[in-house]
C-alpha cells in the first residue's frame, strides 16, 4: 500500500515509474509470478500499488540461457529492487536482488555491491541499475552461448555486414562517384545511429586535416552514473573539412566511436560566399536541429560542432537538449567561435 509514503516520495516515485514504464514497457513486471485472475480494474489497482511502493521487477535478458522449458515471468532473469520508505530522498539504499541468473557467487556479489555503491541521495536507480545488469547479462550471453545462439549471433553479425556492404556499394555507385570509401559501423543498432561512409581520398588527405578542440566531460545533474557529454569543435570552410573531422573522431577516438550519439551541426561560407549548413541527430531525434539553431542564433560561422553523449541509464527528458546545447556552447567559446557570457 502507498499510504506509508510521504507526498514528496509518492510524487517522485510516480515520475520514475512513468519513466520506467516508457523505457521498459512489458519488461517492467508487477511481480515474479503472474497475479491471480481478477477483474481488469483490480489488476490495474494492484499493479499500480505494487509498482509504486515496491518492490519493482525488471526483466533482464534472454530466458533460454538461464532456464529451459519455461518463458513465464517466474523463470525470467529478473532484477528485483526493494525500496525503503524514504527512497529516493533518504540515506538508506534500495536493495537489489537478482532472480534466475546463474553467475559465479563472487561476480554476483560484486555486481550487487556495485549497484549499491552507485546510489546517492535524490537519485533514481531503476533504469541505471536495470541497464547495468542487462550489460552484465549480455556479457554472460556472449561467453555462454549455446551452438544455436552462436549461430543466431553469427547471422546477426552477417546482417550488419551486409548492411555495411550495401551502404558502401551505394556510396561507390552514387554519392561518392565511384570513390573508395571507409565505412563506420556503430557498435550497436539499439540507438538508431546510421552507418556512415567517408571518401578515403578526403579523410586520408592531409590538406583537409583540422585541429579539433575538445571540452572537458560534463555530467548532467541527476543523470545516470555513466552519463557524460563532450563537445568537439573545429574550423571548417568546405565539406571536405567536415568529412575529415567526423572521420577522425569516429575512426581514431575509441571512446567517441562507442558514444550513444554523436550529433553534429556545421555552418560555413562556401564558393561565392554561399552559406552551407546542415545537421545530423545521429539517433538523438531533434538534437541536430538544436545545435543548428545554436550556431545560427550565436552567429557562429565556419565551424563544425559535434556533441558526443554516453547514455547513463537515467532518462533526462527534454532537459537533455539544454545540456547538449550548453556543452556545445562551451566548445564554441573555448574554440573562439563565439564570445562567452
Amino acid at each position: 500500500m502507498n499510504h506509508d509514503l510521504s507526498e514528496e516520495v509518492t510524487l517522485r516515485r510516480s515520475e520514475e515509474l512513468a519513466a520506467l514504464q516508457a523505457y521498459y514497457d512489458d519488461d517492467l513486471l508487477p511481480s515474479l509470478t503472474p497475479p491471480s485472475s481478477s477483474s481488469f480494474e483490480d489488476d490495474q489497482v494492484q499493479q499500480q500499488s505494487i509498482a509504486l511502493a515496491g518492490p519493482w521487477f525488471i526483466k533482464l535478458g534472454n530466458t533460454s540461457l538461464f532456464r529451459s522449458g519455461s518463458s513465464s515471468s517466474s523463470s525470467m532473469p529478473t532484477l528485483e529492487i526493494r525500496l525503503p520508505s524514504s527512497y529516493p530522498f533518504g540515506t538508506e539504499c534500495p536493495t537489489p536482488i537478482l532472480h534466475n541468473v546463474i553467475m559465479k557467487p563472487q561476480i554476483k556479489e560484486e555486481l550487487l555491491q556495485e549497484l549499491q555503491d552507485m546510489y546517492e541521495i535524490d537519485m533514481d536507480v531503476g533504469i541505471m541499475w536495470g541497464e547495468r545488469c542487462r550489460e552484465e547479462i549480455c556479457m554472460l550471453e556472449e561467453t555462454s552461448c549455446t551452438p544455436q545462439q552462436q549461430q543466431q549471433q553469427q547471422q546477426n553479425d552477417d546482417y550488419i555486414t551486409t548492411l555495411a556492404d550495401a551502404a558502401s556499394a551505394e556510396a561507390h555507385e552514387g554519392k561518392n562517384g565511384g570513390q573508395e570509401v571507409q565505412t563506420f559501423i556503430p557498435p550497436t543498432t539499439r540507438y538508431n545511429q546510421p552507418i556512415r561512409n567517408f571518401p578515403t581520398s578526403v579523410i586520408n588527405n592531409s590538406k583537409y586535416q583540422r585541429e579539433i578542440i575538445h571540452t572537458p566531460p560534463f555530467h548532467p545533474p541527476k543523470s545516470g552514473a555513466a552519463e557524460n557529454m563532450i563537445a568537439h569543435v573545429c574550423e571548417v570552410t568546405c565539406i571536405e573539412h567536415v568529412y575529415w573531422a567526423l572521420a577522425e573522431l569516429l575512426f581514431n577516438d575509441k571512446k567517441v566511436a562507442k558514444a550513444t550519439h554523436n550529433m553534429f551541426a556545421y555552418r560555413f561560407h562556401g564558393e561565392e560566399s554561399t552559406l552551407v549548413h546542415d545537421n545530423d541527430d545521429d539517433g538523438e531525434k531533434g538534437s541536430g536541429a538544436k545545435l543548428a539553431s545554436l550556431l545560427e542564433m550565436s552567429g557562429a560561422e565556419n565551424v563544425l560542432v559535434v556533441v558526443s553523449r554516453w547514455y547513463g541509464g537515467q532518462l533526462l527528458g527534454s532537459a537533455r537538449f539544454k545540456w547538449i546545447a550548453g556543452v556545445a556552447r562551451i566548445g564554441l567559446v573555448q574554440g573562439g567561435f563565439i564570445k562567452g557570457d
